[in-house]
């Protein structure tokens, strides 16, 4: 699906399950965020690099953005060498509610 398409859909969807299985990144980054010190910054090429996402996704599309916007990450203020830094918001509802469904997903499979 080009950007633009993609950008016009994801504004139509209406609940935040369908954003995340819509996304090609969304679920990657949102396990990424799990996994992360709420204390680093990360750049999207460290991301990228931590992810099965390529940093050319990254910069293409805004799921990221999408993911500040939603509160799972923050700007950090660190952008000493000219790339956008991300912290994960350790007070995010969404985080906390991936983690939940993470582990009660997890235990029901291991039963």
């Amino acid at each position: 699906m080009p950007y633009a398409e993609s950008m016009e859909h994801r504004q139509n969807l209406r609940s935040g399950w369908a954003f995340v299985a819509d996304s090609e990144a969304a679920p990657a980054l949102i396990a990424a965020a799990l996994e992360l010190d709420p204390a680093e910054t990360i750049t999207r090429s460290e991301l990228a690099g931590m992810t099965d996402v390529t940093l050319k996704r990254l910069y293409l599309d805004d799921t990221i953005a999408e993911l500040v916007e939603a509160g799972v990450f923050e700007h950090a203020t660190d952008d000493t060498d000219g790339e956008r830094r991300y912290v994960v918001n350790d007070d995010s509802d969404v985080l906390a509610a991936a983690e939940q469904f993470d582990r009660t997903l997890s235990e029901r499979l291991a039963d």
